[in-house]
């Protein structure tokens, strides 16, 4: 395809074309699929998506790491830093496969959480089920909610 440039004839209507912050971009995207076809797709690496939440007695995260084994992850808590690392290892008959499509990641992941309070870490607990890691960390008793019974005004 070339590109010419041609001035518009008096008679002509030339087509307007309004641009958004988001036109834009998807413009950018198209013609850079277009000209590199699949080498302009980004490669995956895995993210595991995480919850993190709290009750009134501790922290709790809840990490989705499908196909994983307790033995391909690694859970530290370093002071209000929580890191999670784990391995998806890629199938191992692979090899022998022509792929026409790959959309599922493999290889190394590393998820680190600044923790809004401070926690317990020798009664943290880490359970895995269904695919699911669920850490369960305790609040220091300085952090954790406190009742303060109201008394009416004489």
């Amino acid at each position: 395809m070339a590109l010419v440039r041609r001035e518009a004839r008096p008679t002509e209507i030339t087509p307007f074309r309004t641009w958004g912050p988001f036109s834009l971009l998807e413009e950018a995207n198209r013609l850079f699929e277009e000209v590199l076809g699949d080498f302009a797709r980004p490669t995956a690496a895995y993210v595991a998506p995480a919850d993190l939440y709290e009750t009134d007695e501790a922290l709790i995260l809840e990490m989705a790491v499908p196909g994983l084994s307790p033995e391909d992850l690694e859970v530290s808590l370093e002071g209000n830093r929580l890191t999670v690392r784990g391995q998806v290892k890629p199938v191992e008959e692979a090899r022998v496969r022509r792929y026409y499509l790959q959309e599922m990641a493999h290889g190394s992941f590393v998820r680190t959480f600044s923790l809004p309070v401070e926690v317990d870490a020798s009664q943290a607990r880490a359970e895995f089920r269904h695919g699911i890691l669920r850490l369960t960390m305790p609040k220091v008793a300085e952090a954790r909610a406190k009742r303060i019974p109201v008394e009416v005004a004489r």
